[in-house]
């Protein structure tokens, strides 16, 4: 069956340009430039109370509800929770009765009641301006630690592009093992700024994502402006057009059915032969032939 194989146009719509949205941050600012990070929510649980804890309710509630919280995601407070405090215990708000504060009944030996608690947390966003320390360096990235806790990331694209890259040598490497005995940190290298001097310590980044999977947080973190950024930079039209010449000079050609036809174009067909078949050998038999010889002298 002949396959139709078509060129395919140099002339390619160019799609409008999207300019990504920059972040804006409802924390606060402290006289350093840093984004003020840490806030107190008052929140409202209906929780339930274990029968052993019915004599000690307020101890209940932090062994059985608070404590898994601490150093975790919550969604309702929309930070990570470090701690607690204020717990107190209310009635429903909907409920006229002032005395009743438990909720038992003949189903389950579990109490039920209203607790309201005030939640220390951590509530970075994008766009908050944050201060990390340099714990590893490699060719894709850099690691941050956080207040000495939460992990942040810098990827290579979010770095200024004057920075460069020294990667560590072997026997540097080894002299590193060496001096540091115990170092938990591993150098793979190190960067440098647009001086050449080598960016170590403790920076200041933006912060452009926040991912809460697991109900741990880690932070996607840049130190440049968002219109820098090489994955925001619009594709110039001469690339696209170069690109798309030498694509059809390489003979790179789409394949095309008959529902994608256009029926204004003549299609250029091009017939792709059956490959021929081998023939199959054949062999001369010495014997038949000299016998046939003598049969015929005869």
């Amino acid at each position: 069956m002949p396959a139709e194989v078509r060129e395919s146009s140099p002339d390619v719509a160019e799609p409008p340009l999207k300019k990504r949205n920059i972040a804006k941050t409802t924390n606060k600012v402290n006289d350093d430039g840093i984004s003020e990070t840490f806030k107190v929510v008052r929140t409202k649980f209906y929780l339930s109370l274990a029968p052993c804890h019915l004599g000690n309710p307020i101890n209940g509630i932090k062994a059985q509800h608070l404590e898994p919280l601490v150093m975790k995601y919550n969604a309702k407070a929309r930070g990570v929770v470090l701690g607690y405090f204020n717990i107190t215990l209310s009635n429903d708000r909907d409920s006229t009765d002032k005395t009743s504060l438990v909720k038992v009944n003949d189903v389950t030996p579990f109490a039920f009641l209203w607790a309201t608690v005030d939640l220390l947390i951590w509530q970075p966003q994008p766009g908050d301006v944050l201060e990390g320390y340099i714990y590893m360096q490699t060719q894709s990235h850099i690691g941050l630690l956080v207040h000495d806790t939460f992990n942040a990331s810098i990827k290579v694209r979010n770095l200024p592009q004057d920075w460069e890259f020294v990667p560590s040598q072997a026997d540097e490497y080894g002299e590193e093992q060496g001096d540091s005995g115990n170092s938990k940190f591993r150098s793979y290298g190190y960067w440098t700024d647009e001086n050449g001097t080598k960016v170590e310590g403790k920076i200041k980044f933006t912060v452009r994502n926040v991912n809460t999977a697991g109900r741990m947080v880690s932070l996607d973190g840049t130190l440049v402006s968002p219109e820098s950024e090489l994955d925001a930079q619009p594709v110039s039209h001469e690339r696209r057009k170069s690109s798309t010449s030498a694509a059809a000079s390489s003979g790179a050609n789409h394949l095309r059915f008959d529902d994608e036809s256009d029926p204004t174009e003549a299609p250029q067909v091009t017939e792709i032969p059956e490959a021929a078949a081998d023939e199959v050998p054949s062999y001369d038999n010495k014997e038949d032939n000299d016998s046939s010889s003598d049969e015929s002298s005869d």
